[in-house]
Protein backbone atom coordinates (compact mmCIF):
# COMPACT_ATOMS: atom_id res chain seq x y z
CA UNK A 1 0.00 0.00 0.00
CA UNK A 2 3.14 2.60 0.71
CA UNK A 3 4.70 1.52 -2.59
CA UNK A 4 1.10 2.48 -4.14
CA UNK A 5 1.47 5.85 -2.30
CA UNK A 6 4.61 6.56 -3.32
CA UNK A 7 4.34 5.49 -6.45
CA UNK A 8 0.77 8.34 -6.93
CA UNK A 9 3.15 10.77 -5.33
CA UNK A 10 6.38 10.71 -7.67
CA UNK A 11 3.53 10.49 -10.80
CA UNK A 12 2.00 13.71 -9.36
CA UNK A 13 5.65 15.13 -8.99
CA UNK A 14 7.01 14.00 -12.57
CA UNK A 15 3.36 15.46 -13.93
CA UNK A 16 3.99 18.78 -12.18
CA UNK A 17 7.14 19.15 -13.18
CA UNK A 18 6.12 18.84 -17.10
CA UNK A 19 3.53 21.10 -16.90
CA UNK A 20 5.99 24.08 -15.07
CA UNK A 21 8.14 22.91 -18.27
CA UNK A 22 5.33 23.20 -20.73
CA UNK A 23 4.64 26.31 -18.88
CA UNK A 24 7.54 28.29 -19.53
CA UNK A 25 7.89 26.88 -22.90
CA UNK A 26 4.50 28.85 -23.69
CA UNK A 27 6.57 31.96 -22.27
CA UNK A 28 9.48 32.02 -24.64
CA UNK A 29 6.86 31.42 -27.74
CA UNK A 30 4.79 33.95 -26.51
CA UNK A 31 1.44 31.88 -26.63
CA UNK A 32 -0.69 31.20 -24.07
CA UNK A 33 -0.57 28.00 -21.85
CA UNK A 34 -3.98 25.38 -21.12
CA UNK A 35 -3.60 22.35 -18.92
CA UNK A 36 -5.75 20.97 -21.37
CA UNK A 37 -6.20 17.76 -18.91
CA UNK A 38 -8.32 20.22 -16.45
CA UNK A 39 -10.16 22.21 -18.69
CA UNK A 40 -13.94 21.50 -18.81
CA UNK A 41 -13.77 20.61 -22.29
CA UNK A 42 -17.50 19.80 -24.14
CA UNK A 43 -17.70 16.35 -26.10
CA UNK A 44 -19.42 18.31 -29.19
CA UNK A 45 -16.37 20.55 -29.56
CA UNK A 46 -14.41 17.23 -30.26
CA UNK A 47 -16.63 16.68 -33.41
CA UNK A 48 -14.41 20.13 -34.99
CA UNK A 49 -11.98 17.20 -35.90
CA UNK A 50 -11.49 13.27 -35.98
CA UNK A 51 -9.82 11.60 -32.92
CA UNK A 52 -7.43 10.30 -35.49
CA UNK A 53 -6.36 13.57 -37.33
CA UNK A 54 -5.43 14.68 -33.58
CA UNK A 55 -3.43 12.02 -32.36
CA UNK A 56 -1.68 12.85 -35.38
CA UNK A 57 -1.30 16.36 -35.16
CA UNK A 58 -0.62 16.29 -31.34
CA UNK A 59 -3.44 19.29 -31.92
CA UNK A 60 -6.86 19.15 -29.53
CA UNK A 61 -10.03 21.82 -30.02
CA UNK A 62 -11.28 22.93 -26.62
CA UNK A 63 -13.43 25.99 -26.65
CA UNK A 64 -15.32 27.40 -29.47
CA UNK A 65 -17.35 30.71 -29.35
CA UNK A 66 -19.12 31.09 -32.96
CA UNK A 67 -16.19 30.42 -35.33
CA UNK A 68 -13.35 31.66 -33.01
CA UNK A 69 -11.48 28.28 -31.94
CA UNK A 70 -9.01 27.55 -29.13
CA UNK A 71 -6.41 24.73 -29.95
CA UNK A 72 -4.47 23.24 -27.56
CA UNK A 73 -0.72 21.80 -29.25
CA UNK A 74 1.92 20.10 -27.71
CA UNK A 75 4.55 21.35 -30.61
CA UNK A 76 3.18 24.36 -32.98
CA UNK A 77 6.32 23.72 -35.07
CA UNK A 78 5.29 20.16 -35.95
CA UNK A 79 4.66 19.59 -39.47
CA UNK A 80 1.34 18.00 -38.72
CA UNK A 81 0.07 20.54 -36.44
CA UNK A 82 0.80 23.07 -39.21
CA UNK A 83 -1.05 21.34 -41.69
CA UNK A 84 -4.12 20.74 -39.18
CA UNK A 85 -3.98 24.39 -38.29
CA UNK A 86 -4.21 25.55 -41.91
CA UNK A 87 -7.24 22.79 -42.55
CA UNK A 88 -8.83 24.29 -39.61
CA UNK A 89 -8.43 27.74 -41.20
CA UNK A 90 -9.51 26.74 -44.32
CA UNK A 91 -12.76 25.85 -42.85
CA UNK A 92 -12.95 29.29 -41.72
CA UNK A 93 -12.08 28.91 -38.05
CA UNK A 94 -10.25 31.66 -36.56
CA UNK A 95 -7.80 30.05 -33.95
CA UNK A 96 -6.38 31.03 -30.74
CA UNK A 97 -3.08 28.78 -30.19
CA UNK A 98 -2.71 27.67 -26.48
CA UNK A 99 0.60 25.36 -25.64
CA UNK A 100 -0.63 22.00 -23.57
CA UNK A 101 1.69 19.31 -22.22
CA UNK A 102 2.15 15.55 -23.89
CA UNK A 103 0.72 14.41 -20.48
CA UNK A 104 -2.33 16.31 -20.49
CA UNK A 105 -2.69 16.00 -24.10
CA UNK A 106 -3.45 12.14 -24.00
CA UNK A 107 -5.45 12.59 -20.88
CA UNK A 108 -7.77 15.08 -22.74
CA UNK A 109 -7.48 12.52 -25.60
CA UNK A 110 -9.47 10.27 -23.94
CA UNK A 111 -12.63 12.40 -23.96
CA UNK A 112 -13.13 11.31 -27.68
CA UNK A 113 -13.81 7.36 -25.83
CA UNK A 114 -16.69 8.92 -23.47
CA UNK A 115 -20.15 8.34 -24.14
CA UNK A 116 -20.74 12.01 -24.37
CA UNK A 117 -18.70 12.45 -27.49
CA UNK A 118 -20.48 9.62 -29.21
CA UNK A 119 -23.54 11.34 -28.67
CA UNK A 120 -23.14 13.45 -31.85
CA UNK A 121 -27.30 14.70 -32.40
CA UNK A 122 -27.53 14.77 -36.97
CA UNK A 123 -29.27 17.76 -38.30
CA UNK A 124 -32.45 17.59 -39.51
CA UNK A 125 -33.87 18.95 -42.56
CA UNK A 126 -37.42 19.37 -43.39
CA UNK A 127 -38.04 20.10 -47.11
CA UNK A 128 -40.84 19.78 -49.24
CA UNK A 129 -38.83 18.05 -52.07
CA UNK A 130 -42.25 16.96 -54.47
CA UNK A 131 -42.90 20.91 -54.69
CA UNK A 132 -39.61 21.40 -56.41
CA UNK A 133 -37.98 20.47 -59.93
CA UNK A 134 -34.58 20.11 -60.28
CA UNK A 135 -34.00 22.72 -62.79
CA UNK A 136 -35.54 25.39 -60.40
CA UNK A 137 -33.62 23.50 -57.19
CA UNK A 138 -30.37 24.08 -59.36
CA UNK A 139 -31.42 27.68 -60.66
CA UNK A 140 -31.90 28.39 -56.70
CA UNK A 141 -28.70 26.97 -55.55
CA UNK A 142 -27.19 29.17 -58.71
CA UNK A 143 -28.64 32.43 -56.42
CA UNK A 144 -27.29 30.99 -53.44
CA UNK A 145 -23.78 31.19 -55.02
CA UNK A 146 -22.66 34.57 -53.20
CA UNK A 147 -24.66 33.20 -50.14
CA UNK A 148 -22.85 30.23 -49.61
CA UNK A 149 -19.61 31.74 -49.82
CA UNK A 150 -20.85 33.75 -46.57
CA UNK A 151 -21.89 30.88 -44.66
CA UNK A 152 -20.37 28.69 -42.46
CA UNK A 153 -18.79 25.49 -44.09
CA UNK A 154 -20.86 23.00 -42.34
CA UNK A 155 -24.10 25.06 -43.26
CA UNK A 156 -22.84 25.65 -46.82
CA UNK A 157 -22.17 21.86 -46.94
CA UNK A 158 -25.29 21.44 -45.67
CA UNK A 159 -27.24 23.49 -47.79
CA UNK A 160 -25.77 21.90 -50.60
CA UNK A 161 -26.44 18.00 -49.97
CA UNK A 162 -30.28 19.13 -49.26
CA UNK A 163 -30.14 21.04 -53.03
CA UNK A 164 -28.73 17.61 -54.17
CA UNK A 165 -31.94 15.81 -52.57
CA UNK A 166 -34.21 18.27 -53.67
CA UNK A 167 -33.29 17.96 -57.49
CA UNK A 168 -33.07 13.84 -57.16
CA UNK A 169 -29.12 13.89 -57.51
CA UNK A 170 -27.44 10.80 -57.52
CA UNK A 171 -23.98 12.48 -57.30
CA UNK A 172 -22.21 15.71 -56.35
CA UNK A 173 -19.36 16.54 -58.45
CA UNK A 174 -16.85 18.88 -57.23
CA UNK A 175 -14.56 19.90 -59.36
CA UNK A 176 -11.23 22.15 -59.33
CA UNK A 177 -9.84 24.45 -62.04
CA UNK A 178 -7.14 27.44 -62.27
CA UNK A 179 -9.22 29.58 -60.49
CA UNK A 180 -12.76 28.27 -59.13
CA UNK A 181 -14.38 24.80 -58.67
CA UNK A 182 -17.41 23.93 -60.60
CA UNK A 183 -20.15 21.98 -58.53
CA UNK A 184 -21.99 19.81 -60.93
CA UNK A 185 -25.47 17.43 -60.18
CA UNK A 186 -25.83 13.95 -61.67
CA UNK A 187 -29.42 13.62 -62.11
CA UNK A 188 -31.21 10.65 -64.31
CA UNK A 189 -27.54 10.02 -65.41
CA UNK A 190 -26.55 13.43 -66.38
CA UNK A 191 -24.51 15.77 -64.80
CA UNK A 192 -25.98 19.32 -64.62
CA UNK A 193 -23.86 22.57 -63.70
CA UNK A 194 -24.86 23.92 -60.62
CA UNK A 195 -22.50 27.02 -59.98
CA UNK A 196 -19.10 27.65 -59.76
CA UNK A 197 -17.36 29.09 -56.68
CA UNK A 198 -13.89 31.20 -55.85
CA UNK A 199 -11.09 28.77 -54.52
CA UNK A 200 -11.02 30.17 -50.94
CA UNK A 201 -15.15 29.29 -50.58
CA UNK A 202 -14.05 25.49 -51.93
CA UNK A 203 -10.60 25.32 -49.77
CA UNK A 204 -13.48 25.63 -47.09
CA UNK A 205 -16.08 23.27 -48.48
CA UNK A 206 -13.44 20.91 -49.40
CA UNK A 207 -11.67 20.85 -45.34
CA UNK A 208 -15.39 20.43 -43.94
CA UNK A 209 -16.21 17.25 -46.73
CA UNK A 210 -13.30 15.88 -45.58
CA UNK A 211 -13.68 16.36 -41.79
CA UNK A 212 -17.49 15.27 -42.28
CA UNK A 213 -15.86 11.97 -43.97
CA UNK A 214 -13.46 11.32 -41.50
CA UNK A 215 -11.06 11.46 -44.15
CA UNK A 216 -7.43 12.44 -43.44
CA UNK A 217 -7.45 16.42 -43.35
CA UNK A 218 -3.73 16.85 -43.95
CA UNK A 219 -3.15 14.23 -46.56
CA UNK A 220 -4.34 16.07 -50.25
CA UNK A 221 -1.45 13.99 -52.16
CA UNK A 222 -3.47 10.39 -52.16
CA UNK A 223 -7.12 9.37 -53.58
CA UNK A 224 -9.00 9.14 -49.91
CA UNK A 225 -12.94 7.28 -49.20
CA UNK A 226 -15.39 8.14 -46.76
CA UNK A 227 -18.60 8.41 -45.80
CA UNK A 228 -20.88 10.11 -43.53
CA UNK A 229 -24.96 10.46 -42.98
CA UNK A 230 -27.57 13.59 -42.84
CA UNK A 231 -30.84 13.42 -42.40
CA UNK A 232 -33.58 14.89 -44.37
CA UNK A 233 -37.72 14.66 -43.64
CA UNK A 234 -36.59 11.98 -40.75
CA UNK A 235 -35.02 9.59 -43.74
CA UNK A 236 -31.08 9.06 -43.23
CA UNK A 237 -29.35 9.92 -46.42
CA UNK A 238 -25.76 8.08 -46.81
CA UNK A 239 -23.20 10.03 -48.98
CA UNK A 240 -20.33 8.01 -50.27
CA UNK A 241 -17.03 10.46 -50.66
CA UNK A 242 -14.30 10.21 -52.90
CA UNK A 243 -11.18 11.96 -53.26
CA UNK A 244 -8.78 12.45 -56.10
CA UNK A 245 -5.66 14.75 -56.15
CA UNK A 246 -5.64 16.72 -59.31
CA UNK A 247 -3.79 19.75 -60.82
CA UNK A 248 -5.95 22.49 -59.32
CA UNK A 249 -6.44 20.35 -55.76
CA UNK A 250 -8.69 17.74 -54.82
CA UNK A 251 -11.95 16.54 -56.62
CA UNK A 252 -14.39 14.77 -54.81
CA UNK A 253 -17.67 12.73 -55.85
CA UNK A 254 -19.79 12.31 -53.71
CA UNK A 255 -22.42 9.16 -53.85
CA UNK A 256 -25.89 10.32 -52.45
CA UNK A 257 -27.83 6.79 -50.66
CA UNK A 258 -31.24 7.32 -49.75
CA UNK A 259 -32.49 4.58 -47.34
CA UNK A 260 -36.58 6.08 -48.35
CA UNK A 261 -35.42 4.62 -51.72
CA UNK A 262 -38.14 2.57 -52.87
CA UNK A 263 -37.40 -0.35 -54.97
CA UNK A 264 -39.85 -1.16 -57.77
CA UNK A 265 -40.00 -4.49 -59.50
CA UNK A 266 -38.47 -5.83 -62.50
CA UNK A 267 -41.13 -4.52 -65.29
CA UNK A 268 -40.48 -1.15 -63.59
CA UNK A 269 -37.29 -1.37 -63.89
CA UNK A 270 -37.75 -1.78 -67.55
CA UNK A 271 -37.14 -5.08 -67.82
CA UNK A 272 -39.96 -7.18 -70.44
CA UNK A 273 -40.18 -9.99 -72.73
CA UNK A 274 -38.61 -13.02 -72.34
CA UNK A 275 -35.72 -11.28 -70.11
CA UNK A 276 -38.43 -10.34 -67.60
CA UNK A 277 -39.63 -13.69 -67.06
CA UNK A 278 -35.92 -15.50 -66.54
CA UNK A 279 -35.32 -12.79 -63.77
CA UNK A 280 -39.09 -13.31 -62.40
CA UNK A 281 -37.58 -17.58 -62.30
CA UNK A 282 -34.88 -16.51 -60.88
CA UNK A 283 -36.49 -15.93 -57.48
CA UNK A 284 -37.44 -19.66 -57.99
CA UNK A 285 -34.14 -21.05 -57.79
CA UNK A 286 -32.55 -23.26 -54.96
CA UNK A 287 -28.87 -22.96 -55.73
CA UNK A 288 -26.91 -21.09 -58.59
CA UNK A 289 -25.40 -17.55 -58.72
CA UNK A 290 -27.13 -14.57 -60.75
CA UNK A 291 -24.73 -12.11 -61.80
CA UNK A 292 -25.62 -8.62 -62.74
CA UNK A 293 -22.78 -6.92 -64.93
CA UNK A 294 -22.00 -3.34 -66.79
CA UNK A 295 -20.45 -0.21 -66.12
CA UNK A 296 -20.24 1.95 -62.95
CA UNK A 297 -23.62 3.66 -62.70
CA UNK A 298 -25.66 1.54 -64.78
CA UNK A 299 -27.81 0.15 -61.97
CA UNK A 300 -26.75 -2.92 -60.87
CA UNK A 301 -26.91 -2.92 -57.15
CA UNK A 302 -30.41 -1.26 -57.57
CA UNK A 303 -31.12 -4.94 -59.73
CA UNK A 304 -29.38 -6.66 -56.63
CA UNK A 305 -31.69 -5.01 -54.16
CA UNK A 306 -34.75 -5.81 -56.24
CA UNK A 307 -33.86 -9.31 -56.69
CA UNK A 308 -33.27 -9.44 -52.50
CA UNK A 309 -36.30 -7.99 -52.21
CA UNK A 310 -37.99 -10.83 -53.89
CA UNK A 311 -35.96 -13.10 -51.83
CA UNK A 312 -36.89 -11.93 -48.74
CA UNK A 313 -39.46 -14.27 -46.91
CA UNK A 314 -39.54 -15.42 -44.01
CA UNK A 315 -38.16 -18.73 -44.38
CA UNK A 316 -35.42 -17.41 -46.34
CA UNK A 317 -31.83 -16.32 -44.33
CA UNK A 318 -30.44 -13.98 -46.74
CA UNK A 319 -26.84 -12.18 -45.87
CA UNK A 320 -25.45 -9.27 -47.75
CA UNK A 321 -21.37 -8.52 -48.21
CA UNK A 322 -21.14 -4.86 -49.19
CA UNK A 323 -18.29 -2.44 -49.88
CA UNK A 324 -19.99 -0.27 -48.68
CA UNK A 325 -23.32 -1.18 -47.80
CA UNK A 326 -25.78 1.37 -50.11
CA UNK A 327 -29.04 0.83 -48.55
CA UNK A 328 -30.27 -0.95 -45.54
CA UNK A 329 -33.11 -3.94 -45.80
CA UNK A 330 -35.27 -4.87 -43.49
CA UNK A 331 -35.27 -8.38 -42.49
CA UNK A 332 -31.71 -9.25 -44.57
CA UNK A 333 -28.62 -9.30 -42.33
CA UNK A 334 -25.90 -6.90 -43.76
CA UNK A 335 -21.90 -6.85 -43.14
CA UNK A 336 -19.71 -4.06 -44.57
CA UNK A 337 -16.34 -5.11 -45.99
CA UNK A 338 -13.14 -3.60 -44.03
CA UNK A 339 -10.36 -4.26 -46.43
CA UNK A 340 -7.78 -2.32 -43.48
CA UNK A 341 -8.79 -4.77 -41.01
CA UNK A 342 -8.16 -7.59 -43.62
CA UNK A 343 -12.11 -8.35 -43.60
CA UNK A 344 -12.60 -8.91 -47.45
CA UNK A 345 -14.80 -10.46 -49.65
CA UNK A 346 -13.51 -13.56 -50.09
CA UNK A 347 -12.58 -13.94 -46.55
CA UNK A 348 -15.64 -12.48 -45.34
CA UNK A 349 -17.80 -15.16 -47.57
CA UNK A 350 -16.33 -17.46 -45.73
CA UNK A 351 -17.50 -16.31 -41.88
CA UNK A 352 -21.07 -16.04 -44.01
CA UNK A 353 -21.23 -19.70 -45.25
CA UNK A 354 -20.71 -20.63 -41.45
CA UNK A 355 -23.97 -18.44 -40.99
CA UNK A 356 -26.42 -21.38 -42.34
CA UNK A 357 -27.51 -18.28 -45.29
CA UNK A 358 -29.93 -19.93 -48.08
CA UNK A 359 -29.18 -16.44 -50.05
CA UNK A 360 -25.57 -14.98 -50.49
CA UNK A 361 -25.29 -11.11 -52.02
CA UNK A 362 -21.54 -10.37 -52.57
CA UNK A 363 -21.20 -6.68 -53.58
CA UNK A 364 -18.53 -7.81 -56.42
CA UNK A 365 -16.85 -10.24 -57.72
CA UNK A 366 -12.75 -8.76 -58.09
CA UNK A 367 -10.54 -11.27 -57.78
CA UNK A 368 -9.59 -15.14 -58.52
CA UNK A 369 -10.08 -15.90 -54.67
CA UNK A 370 -13.98 -14.28 -54.02
CA UNK A 371 -14.81 -15.90 -57.68
CA UNK A 372 -14.05 -19.47 -56.38
CA UNK A 373 -15.52 -18.99 -53.16
CA UNK A 374 -18.79 -17.41 -54.66
CA UNK A 375 -18.67 -20.30 -57.33
CA UNK A 376 -18.40 -23.05 -54.26
CA UNK A 377 -21.23 -21.68 -52.43
CA UNK A 378 -23.48 -21.58 -55.59
CA UNK A 379 -22.49 -25.24 -56.04
CA UNK A 380 -23.31 -26.25 -52.68
CA UNK A 381 -27.10 -25.38 -51.99
CA UNK A 382 -26.83 -21.67 -51.80
CA UNK A 383 -27.91 -18.81 -54.21
CA UNK A 384 -25.45 -16.18 -54.74
CA UNK A 385 -25.74 -12.45 -55.86
CA UNK A 386 -23.27 -10.45 -57.21
CA UNK A 387 -21.60 -7.93 -59.97
CA UNK A 388 -18.99 -7.69 -62.37
CA UNK A 389 -17.80 -5.62 -64.69
CA UNK A 390 -18.00 -6.73 -68.17
CA UNK A 391 -20.12 -5.43 -71.55
CA UNK A 392 -22.01 -7.98 -72.31
CA UNK A 393 -23.58 -10.96 -70.74
CA UNK A 394 -21.98 -13.25 -72.93
CA UNK A 395 -18.61 -12.10 -71.91
CA UNK A 396 -19.28 -12.57 -68.48
CA UNK A 397 -17.93 -16.21 -69.26
CA UNK A 398 -14.45 -15.47 -70.73
CA UNK A 399 -13.77 -12.73 -68.27
CA UNK A 400 -14.48 -15.28 -65.20
CA UNK A 401 -11.96 -17.58 -67.03
CA UNK A 402 -9.34 -14.79 -67.48
CA UNK A 403 -9.64 -14.13 -63.35
CA UNK A 404 -9.01 -17.96 -63.56
CA UNK A 405 -11.85 -19.91 -62.39
CA UNK A 406 -11.82 -22.98 -64.22
CA UNK A 407 -14.94 -24.09 -67.02
CA UNK A 408 -15.76 -27.29 -64.80
CA UNK A 409 -17.07 -24.76 -61.76
CA UNK A 410 -18.46 -21.67 -63.96
CA UNK A 411 -20.41 -23.76 -66.28
CA UNK A 412 -22.94 -25.97 -63.28
CA UNK A 413 -22.39 -22.72 -61.12
CA UNK A 414 -23.86 -20.04 -62.98
CA UNK A 415 -27.58 -19.55 -64.02
CA UNK A 416 -28.28 -16.02 -64.58
CA UNK A 417 -26.20 -13.32 -66.46
CA UNK A 418 -27.93 -9.64 -66.57
CA UNK A 419 -25.97 -7.55 -68.67
CA UNK A 420 -27.34 -3.60 -68.10
CA UNK A 421 -27.38 0.02 -68.91
CA UNK A 422 -29.77 3.06 -68.16
CA UNK A 423 -31.40 4.76 -70.53
CA UNK A 424 -33.69 8.50 -70.05
CA UNK A 425 -37.03 7.79 -70.38
CA UNK A 426 -39.50 10.34 -72.36
CA UNK A 427 -42.12 12.28 -70.46
CA UNK A 428 -45.12 11.12 -71.12
CA UNK A 429 -46.64 14.43 -70.55
CA UNK A 430 -44.93 16.45 -73.38
CA UNK A 431 -43.58 13.83 -75.58
CA UNK A 432 -44.53 14.35 -79.31
CA UNK A 433 -44.09 12.61 -82.49
CA UNK A 434 -41.96 12.91 -85.74
CA UNK A 435 -41.77 10.64 -88.87
CA UNK A 436 -39.24 8.60 -88.98
CA UNK A 437 -35.79 9.10 -91.15
CA UNK A 438 -34.62 7.12 -94.14
CA UNK A 439 -31.56 6.23 -92.52
CA UNK A 440 -33.49 5.40 -89.16
CA UNK A 441 -35.83 3.16 -91.23
CA UNK A 442 -32.82 1.61 -92.68
CA UNK A 443 -31.34 0.70 -88.91
CA UNK A 444 -35.15 -0.21 -87.54
CA UNK A 445 -35.86 -2.95 -90.93
CA UNK A 446 -31.97 -4.27 -90.14
CA UNK A 447 -32.43 -4.48 -86.35
CA UNK A 448 -36.25 -5.85 -86.29
CA UNK A 449 -35.17 -8.32 -88.81
CA UNK A 450 -32.62 -9.46 -86.08
CA UNK A 451 -34.87 -9.90 -82.92
CA UNK A 452 -37.74 -11.74 -85.01
CA UNK A 453 -34.94 -14.34 -86.03
CA UNK A 454 -34.42 -15.42 -82.35
CA UNK A 455 -38.03 -14.41 -81.23
CA UNK A 456 -41.13 -15.69 -83.60
CA UNK A 457 -43.17 -14.21 -81.44
CA UNK A 458 -41.82 -10.69 -82.05
CA UNK A 459 -44.91 -8.97 -83.87
CA UNK A 460 -43.78 -5.44 -83.42
CA UNK A 461 -43.82 -3.44 -87.02
CA UNK A 462 -41.76 -0.94 -88.69
CA UNK A 463 -43.35 2.43 -86.96
CA UNK A 464 -44.01 5.40 -89.15
CA UNK A 465 -43.34 7.60 -86.17
CA UNK A 466 -40.96 8.01 -83.05
CA UNK A 467 -41.70 10.11 -80.00
CA UNK A 468 -38.87 12.98 -79.23
CA UNK A 469 -38.42 15.06 -76.48
CA UNK A 470 -40.13 18.76 -76.24
CA UNK A 471 -39.98 19.66 -72.57
CA UNK A 472 -42.61 20.96 -69.77
CA UNK A 473 -42.81 21.95 -66.06
CA UNK A 474 -43.53 18.27 -65.49
CA UNK A 475 -39.26 17.29 -66.56
CA UNK A 476 -37.88 20.45 -66.07
CA UNK A 477 -37.91 21.45 -70.15
CA UNK A 478 -35.56 18.25 -70.16
CA UNK A 479 -37.91 16.01 -71.94
CA UNK A 480 -37.29 12.83 -69.55
CA UNK A 481 -38.55 11.98 -66.26
CA UNK A 482 -36.13 9.21 -64.59
CA UNK A 483 -34.17 6.33 -66.13
CA UNK A 484 -35.26 2.62 -67.55
CA UNK A 485 -33.20 -0.84 -67.84
CA UNK A 486 -32.26 -1.91 -70.70
CA UNK A 487 -30.72 -5.40 -70.89
CA UNK A 488 -29.61 -8.32 -72.46
CA UNK A 489 -30.24 -11.59 -70.07
CA UNK A 490 -28.40 -15.27 -70.29
CA UNK A 491 -29.89 -17.82 -68.93
CA UNK A 492 -27.55 -20.71 -68.43
CA UNK A 493 -29.01 -24.07 -69.70
CA UNK A 494 -28.11 -27.67 -70.29
CA UNK A 495 -26.67 -26.61 -73.29
CA UNK A 496 -25.43 -23.02 -72.56
CA UNK A 497 -23.29 -25.41 -69.78
CA UNK A 498 -22.46 -27.74 -71.71
CA UNK A 499 -20.82 -24.87 -73.94
CA UNK A 500 -19.04 -23.50 -71.20
CA UNK A 501 -17.47 -26.81 -70.43
CA UNK A 502 -16.22 -27.44 -73.47
CA UNK A 503 -14.66 -23.74 -73.74
CA UNK A 504 -16.35 -22.68 -76.50
CA UNK A 505 -15.52 -19.34 -77.65
CA UNK A 506 -17.66 -16.15 -76.37
CA UNK A 507 -19.34 -15.89 -80.07
CA UNK A 508 -20.06 -19.60 -79.77
CA UNK A 509 -22.10 -19.27 -77.39
CA UNK A 510 -23.45 -15.86 -78.22
CA UNK A 511 -24.88 -17.57 -80.98
CA UNK A 512 -26.20 -20.64 -79.21
CA UNK A 513 -27.86 -17.74 -76.88
CA UNK A 514 -29.34 -16.07 -79.89
CA UNK A 515 -30.99 -19.68 -80.73
CA UNK A 516 -32.34 -19.46 -77.50
CA UNK A 517 -34.27 -15.87 -77.87
CA UNK A 518 -31.55 -13.98 -76.17
CA UNK A 519 -31.84 -10.05 -77.60
CA UNK A 520 -29.22 -7.55 -76.70
CA UNK A 521 -28.96 -4.45 -75.02
CA UNK A 522 -29.49 -2.85 -78.31
CA UNK A 523 -32.25 -4.58 -79.68
CA UNK A 524 -33.97 -4.10 -76.08
CA UNK A 525 -33.33 -0.67 -76.70
CA UNK A 526 -35.20 -0.21 -79.87
CA UNK A 527 -38.19 -1.97 -78.60
CA UNK A 528 -38.44 0.64 -76.40
CA UNK A 529 -37.85 3.04 -78.53
CA UNK A 530 -40.36 1.97 -81.05
CA UNK A 531 -42.81 1.61 -77.91
CA UNK A 532 -41.81 5.65 -76.74
CA UNK A 533 -40.48 4.83 -74.28
CA UNK A 534 -36.90 6.35 -74.97
CA UNK A 535 -35.36 7.78 -77.87
CA UNK A 536 -32.77 6.28 -80.24
CA UNK A 537 -30.00 9.07 -79.05
CA UNK A 538 -30.73 7.69 -75.51
CA UNK A 539 -29.88 3.99 -76.76
CA UNK A 540 -27.06 5.10 -79.13
CA UNK A 541 -25.56 7.14 -75.81
CA UNK A 542 -25.54 4.00 -73.59
CA UNK A 543 -24.68 1.00 -75.85
CA UNK A 544 -22.16 0.44 -80.01
CA UNK A 545 -25.21 0.48 -81.46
Amino acid sequence: MADQTTDQALTRINRDLQERATQQRAKDLNLPYVDVAGFPINPDILHILPEEAAKHALLMPFFKSGKKLRIAVVDPDKTETKETIKELEGRGFTLEVYIASEAAFYEALKLYASDQFKLKVETKNVVAEEEIHYEKELENLAKLKDTIATLPAEEALNTLHVSAIKAGASDIHYQPEESECTIRFRIDGVLHEAFSVGKEVYHHLAGQLKYKAKMKLNVTTVPQDGRFRFIVNERKIDVRVSSLPTEYGEAFVCRILDSGKHFASFAELGFSGKSLEILKNAEQLAQGMVLVTGPTSSGKTTTLYVLLTQFNKPEAKIITLEDPIEYHLKGITQSQVEEKQGYNFANGLRSILRQDPDIVMIGEVRDLETAEVAAQAALTGHVVLSTLHTNSAVETIPRLTTIGVPAFMIAPALSVVVAQRLVRRLCSACSTERAVTSEEKTFIEKTLDGIKSVDAACTVQLPQKLRQVKGCDACNFTGFRGQMVISEVLLVDDEIEDAILKNKSAPEIFALARKKGMLTMAEDGLLKVIAGETTMEEVHRVTNA
